[in-house]
């Protein structure tokens, strides 16, 4: 007799996919025989850094016989973050006690809350956002709270609404932010990081920011939380190879911030796996010494994210493109149906181009968000502008 094994109650709330209506209209398009520009996911498609690959290739010579890695890293590669932190933000962090390794920032961000928070604790988090900040609190017993995004506040929380939050809630342990942000393109100024630290302080709670995007930046570079404070117990922060160096196929990053709340995550992660390939490891260590293929990798950004707006500014389509490698255009108001539509937008030759709908990266109550989707920069170039051209067709908005 078949047992039917059920899915705990934490899982079920994940399992529908939030995706799929605009999955199924992509899939029929295919089957329809349409070629698909996918600016959906926000995965490269250009090489991983040659340097990175030469330096894995040589460290699983060298690390042939090292058997498990370090839990928490070699000390050469958390060296190499610690030097590369200084270099690019002017921090000094211990690389002993401030730096642990991770396997990219998406199991760092599920994980952190398991090592900080209580079964009915609160975390703060965007409601408009990347889906693993709530996955892990509900996944670690906690209760997501939500604060807004919104385009008359340049996609960065009220702190007035922060606080309020707060007050009315004494659980709140831990808050997620994200900046240079996916999906509002927006970037994080001084007086914002230095009053969300100082309420950090007040409320007691501790701060997460994740820097995925600090290095895929326009003009100005973007700077880290933790360049804003001299007490760094409550404030930690999650980087990543992914995006700076093509890096999502080896799933490697790093934690940095205050040696305590640094300590309570080390220990939890003996408890989750069993450390970061040491050749991959090497392969990071490569690409942190290297900034020259960080500069060209922003170039080919620059130049498809030129392409892509021009063409949104000639179809009347008013957008955000601020950091990242992403473009927010604002479409309202049924996202979904946008979406879409540009599945099939010429029928003739049968070309389609997919993004994300906003509503679709919304994880909390955040109904501006189906007035917007999300242009992943990630095709090639000449498919980027097949895209543009087709955009520039479009009925004027």
């Amino acid at each position: 007799m078949d047992i039917m094994v059920e899915p705990s109650e934490r899982l079920k709330g994940f399992m529908t996919y939030a995706f799929a209506e605009v999955d199924r209209a992509k899939d029929e398009a295919r089957r329809n025989g349409f070629k698909i520009l996918d600016f959906g996911v926000g995965d490269p498609t250009e090489p991983l850094y040659q340097g990175a690959i030469s330096g894995m290739q040589k460290g699983a010579d060298k690390h042939s016989r090292s058997g498990y890695p370090s839990y928490v890293g070699m000390k050469e590669f958390r060296t190499a973050a610690s030097e590369w932190l200084n270099r690019r933000f002017g921090i000094k962090a211990d690389p002993e006690t401030q730096i642990t390794t991770t396997a990219g920032a998406k199991e760092a961000v599920f994980h952190l809350p398991f090592a900080i928070i209580n079964p009915g604790d609160s975390v703060l988090m965007p409601s408009i956002g990347y889906p693993p900040y709530k996955a892990g609190t509900v996944f670690a017993g906690g209760i997501p709270e939500f604060y807004q995004l919104k385009e008359e506040d340049n996609f960065l929380p009220s702190i007035d609404e922060i606080e309020s939050i707060l007050k009315r809630n004494s659980r709140i342990k831990m808050m997620w932010v994200n900046y240079p942000n996916n999906p509002t393109t927006a970037v994080a100024n001084a007086d914002f990081f230095t009053s969300l630290i100082a309420l950090s302080k007040k409320y007691n709670f501790v701060i997460a920011s994740d820097e995925a995007y600090t290095e895929m930046y326009v003009n100005e570079r973007p700077h880290t939380l933790l360049e804003y404070s001299g007490d760094w117990s409550n404030l930690i922060v999650m980087q990543s190879l992914s995006k700076r160096s093509n890096a999502t196929g080896i799933r490697l990053g790093f934690a940095f911030g205050g040696a305590e709340i640094i300590g309570l995550y080390k220990k939890l992660r003996t408890q989750i796996d069993s450390g970061v390939a040491n050749a991959v490891q090497e392969a990071g260590i490569a690409a942190l010494q290297d900034e020259a293929h960080v500069d060209e990798m922003r170039k080919i950004y620059d130049k498809k994210r030129e392409i892509m707006t021009s063409a949104l500014d000639d179809a009347g389509i008013k957008y955000f493109a601020n950091s990242t490698f992403y473009v927010w255009a604002k479409v309202g108001p049924d996202s979904i149906n946008f979406a879409k539509n540009l599945l099939e937008i010429d029928k003739q030759n049968k070309i389609g181009i997919n993004v994300t709908p906003g509503k679709m990266l919304a994880i909390g109550d955040a109904p501006q968000a189906d007035s917007y989707v999300r242009f992943a920069l990630v095709p090639s170039l000449g498919d980027t502008e097949l895209a543009a051209e087709l955009i520039r067709k479009m009925p004027k908005r």
